[in-house]
């Protein structure tokens, strides 16, 4: 990572390595970390900038190996910032963890009191929006993983499935301007706040989930059997979209509906010019013939809406399927070809593959583990 920055200010944390709450599991006799590791690197200026963010594109294939060979079974997520970047965080979700719990590796700590004090209530709907939407393709990786042969792929599959019930948590806390304070006091909330509604077979089997989640975090890793692991990403998937339908509406036309939220001069910028991180973005054509639906993320985003919308409609342990109102939105959305939108699980390979190829680095579609 320094090596990217080309000899950085500073090297700041966030996430749960911050906060002491990664999670490790010892397999074959080698102990690997399941949780996302997230470094913002403070380089001096732009041109510093621009060539650290060249070196990191240059380097990223065979990242995925390379960090399971230093034991990180998970992503790399790099920002790359000058000072003022710093001090001009936007108010998101992953500011406020920062400058509650960012932690130096390199440079002088007084770096993290740089990062804005932001408070829940200045995050806007659509960063909350933002991270709901992650999460929703945070569960399609996961599905196929939880019947993987491998039982890495299948332990990260659930760790997937447990941070996205926290997230969910988080993104209902957010929409009503508070903020827990860590895992154990997100549990509490969800148990005593009013939430959207799930049906009361599945309220029990949330909290379920989330007193997993709980144990999960403080170690003790335990993989379940096939079809209890399908049984928790549906719970999973439940509380996503009651939250989903809470503050989007409960139709397919209403995920169509989001993906044009931006103002129409952004949809136009966007369309124009799209700078995706893995160089791999989606064409100037496809872009362009689009561009009223909705700008590349937030179509993409959308898409993955959908298809947790279909897979919510079969419940219990059901393969997901898609029905004729949840095709028609694929079509209009642009993401999937025709081809492939009869067939849920094509669809979530194609939609998770544009997600990571037009908005992340390709390193969870294009790089082989």
């Amino acid at each position: 990572m320094d090596s990217w920055a080309g000899g950085a200010l500073a090297l700041i944390v966030g996430g749960s390595h911050a906060t002491g709450t990664d999670v490790w599991v010892t397999l074959e006799g080698r102990r690997l970390c399941l949780s996302d590791l997230d470094v913002y690197a403070v380089v001096p200026d732009r041109r510093a900038q621009r060539a650290a963010v060249t070196r990191a594109r240059a380097d990223r294939p065979g990242l995925r190996s390379r960090l399971l060979s230093w034991g990180l079974a998970a992503p790399l997520e790099a920002a790359f910032l000058v000072p003022e970047d710093l001090s001009r965080l936007p108010a998101r979700p992953a500011t406020l963890e920062l400058a509650r719990h960012g932690l130096v590796l390199k440079g002088d700590p007084v770096w993290c009191e740089r990062v804005p004090r932001w408070g829940p209530q200045d995050v806007s709907f659509e960063e909350v929006q933002l991270l709901h939407e992650n999460r929703a393709f945070e569960l399609l990786c996961a599905w196929p993983a939880l019947a993987a042969g491998d039982r890495l792929t299948r332990l990260q599959a659930r760790h997937a499935v447990l941070k996205c019930g926290f997230d969910v948590v988080r993104v209902e806390a957010l929409s009503l301007g508070t903020y827990p304070e860590g895992a154990a006091a997100l549990t509490a909330w969800a148990a005593h706040t009013a939430r959207p509604p799930l049906p009361v077979a599945l309220q029990a089997a949330f909290q379920a989930l989330l007193q997993a989640a709980l144990s999960w975090r403080a170690g003790r890793v335990q993989e379940l059997d096939a079809e209890e692991a399908r049984r928790e990403w549906h719970t999973a998937v439940a509380a996503w979209v009651a939250a989903w339908r809470w503050r989007i509406g409960p139709a397919y036309e209403d995920a169509v509906r989001a993906a044009g939220r931006a103002r129409l001069g952004r949809r136009l910028r966007r369309a124009l010019s799209w700078p995706a991180r893995s160089g791999l973005g989606p064409p100037l054509s496809s872009r362009l013939r689009h561009a009223l639906r909705g700008t590349p993320q937030h179509r993409v985003n959308a898409a993955a809406a959908v298809l947790l919308l279909a897979a919510d409609e079969r419940g219990t342990t059901a393969e997901p399927r898609l029905p004729e109102p949840g095709v028609r939105a694929l079509a209009a959305l642009g993401v999937v070809e025709a081809r492939a939108r009869a067939d849920w699980a094509e669809a979530a390979r194609t939609v998770v593959r544009a997600w990571d190829r037009w908005v992340l680095d390709g390193q969870r579609t294009e790089e082989p583990m």
